[in-house]
């Protein structure tokens, strides 16, 4: 569920797995289908799409798609919702968790990630890394062209890896393992890798995996119009961007079965109040809200499903080295902020029970769990006033952070009367929801009420806790932090497993964040549909919306 509209950052777990780089593997499937993945070794699993689990706050400008709603399994246009509007169309340049449904109608990814979250055949039908897991070689569909008539062949998957991997954005930054792309043939190419990394193939399944047209690639009208071989094409005439976005069937796509809709439309919203009355006026079909909304949507004949989310809430605590706020660079500081909140309170009522209260960013199904860090900081006023005045701050100190109440009502005001509770003074900067998310990962913001995905341990290593990852977004050096994840990269099972419970209590300990729940997804949808969400994302692919039947 989610906090007023609800996000996953995204993805953005499940029982116990642990990410060890896969061994050599080959999966085929033919004619491009999902196989079973029999040819896999009975190895740790590699991981997941780490997406990013923010409200995406598109807090820009933004109207409901109007018009009647859809009969009871009509095919017409499928009415989408989004938090988060697509900063580029490019490659590499945009970002993963909410973003994605913008996306997808127009672009194939290599992979198709299962239900499960694991990767399937799609543009890649084989695949295989070498004995080091640092070359990868795949076999793609040679029937594919973009809706620019230019093939969709090895050369094109080169240009697409290479191009991603130069940019900055969250995608592109998922790549970052990749040292060369070769081309063998029009149908096959290798992937060298500096090192082994786990979750490649999973993030090639998502928006680091999707692919423009070549010719469309080094032109900066890609960044607005997308160029792609998807099931559906931009509709740039009927569409406002950042705000609508609306796609006509591609009717050459080689899958077109997979989509059952004439047409596709995303409508960007920037506060809970319009994506619940959309989706009580039939003016939607599908939506992520809260939880507390699930009672009054059910009365108005809209179906709810919940499912884990794998995102963990909290205040990040960016800035621990104090480079803007000095306070945030003494441990004692962070401790103070994580004694502060009465996390199974937050997960009552500010979450209306949709979720379980944690002080851990991995989930707890994962790996690194550890149950006794639980009681590392319990609810404590005094302790946290204590720790304060220890560090100096006796009469706390200002903390300038973005003001997301539009979007995270209920997180702000708790968070705001915890912090006040113990002298800290929440200093609220309005956002500009165009660049809310470049905003957040330049480092304007030492502290942020956010979302972030807690899928399994590999990937929220990579995502938020290495010198590089794109949401330290500090870049926290911590010799420590480094030296676990590097030596997890190379290990497997127990050995890895401990490694990763390490850097877990060193987290915890250090208070690199102060997180306060786990939550749930809630989607209400129209009787005329039928959803099957996916493990690790916030939004439902594309290909998992069906008519009711």
């Amino acid at each position: 569920m989610r906090d007023a509209l609800g996000t996953s950052l995204a993805l953005h777990p499940t029982a116990c797995t642990r990410i060890a780089p896969r061994p050599p593997l080959t999966h085929s499937c033919g004619n491009g289908q999902n196989i079973p993945s029999t040819t896999r070794r009975t190895m740790r699993k590699p991981i997941a799409v780490a997406t990013i689990a923010i409200a995406a706050l598109a807090l820009s400008a933004c109207s409901a798609e109007t018009g009647g709603g859809n009969g009871s399994g009509s095919t017409a246009t499928l009415r989408l919702s989004a938090i988060a509007a697509a900063e580029s169309f490019a490659p590499g340049a945009f970002g993963t968790g909410p973003v994605t449904i913008v996306l997808e109608p127009v672009y194939d990814s290599i992979f198709r990630n299962d239900d499960e979250g694991e990767p399937g055949a799609h543009i890649a039908t084989e695949w295989s890394y070498d004995d080091s897991n640092t070359v990868l070689s795949l076999t793609l569909r040679d029937d594919v062209t973009f809706t620019d008539g230019t093939a969709l062949d090895a050369d094109a998957v080169k240009k697409n890896l290479d191009s991603a991997r130069a940019q900055s954005g969250e995608s592109g930054g998922q790549l970052r393992f990749i040292s060369s792309v070769d081309v063998v043939d029009a149908t096959h190419l290798t992937i060298t890798l500096t090192a082994p990394d786990p979750s490649l193939l999973t993030n090639l399944g998502g928006t680091a995996g999707m692919l423009a047209s070549p010719a469309a690639l080094d032109t900066p009208e890609l960044a607005t119009v997308p160029v792609g071989s998807g099931p559906y094409e931009y509709d740039q005439a009927q569409s406002q961007a950042g705000t609508t976005y609306v796609y006509d069937r591609n009717e050459d796509y080689w899958d077109k079965d997979a989509y059952p809709y004439d047409s596709v439309t995303v409508t960007v919203y920037n506060d809970a109040t319009s994506l619940i009355n959309s989706l009580r006026s039939g003016q939607l079909d599908s939506g992520v809200v809260d939880a507390k909304e699930v009672a009054g949507l059910e009365s108005a004949g809209l179906k709810t499903t919940s499912a884990p989310a794998y995102t963990t809430s909290g205040l990040f605590l960016f800035d621990r080295a104090g480079t803007q706020v000095p306070a945030l660079g003494d441990v004692r500081v962070r401790q103070a902020i994580n004694y502060a909140f009465d996390r199974s309170a937050f997960a009552d009522q500010v979450f209306g029970g949709e979720a379980t209260a944690t002080d851990q960013m991995f989930s707890a199904d994962s790996s690194a769990y550890d149950p006794a860090l639980e009681d590392v900081y319990p609810y404590d006023v005094d302790k946290a006033k204590a720790l304060l005045a220890e560090a100096g701050y006796a009469d706390g100190f200002d903390l300038p952070m973005p003001d997301v109440s539009v979007v995270f009502p209920a997180q702000q005001a708790a968070v705001t009367e915890a912090l006040t509770a113990i002298g800290i003074r929440p200093q609220y900067q309005p956002v500009n929801g165009a660049t809310f998310i470049s905003d957040l990962l330049s480092a304007k913001y030492p502290a942020a009420i956010f979302n972030l995905n807690s899928f399994r341990p590999w990937d929220v290593a990579q995502l938020s806790m290495t010198s590089q990852s794109v949401w330290n977004t500090f870049k926290t050096d911590d010799p420590t932090v480094n030296g676990l994840i590097t030596t997890a990269q190379t290990q497997t099972g127990d050995e890895q497993d401990a490694t990763f419970q390490e850097l877990n209590t060193h987290i915890v300990e250090q208070a690199w964040y102060a997180p306060y729940a786990q939550q749930n997804n809630v989607y209400a949808t129209s009787s005329s549909i039928s959803i099957t969400p996916q493990k690790y994302l916030t939004s439902i692919p594309l290909w998992n919306y069906a008519p009711a039947s």
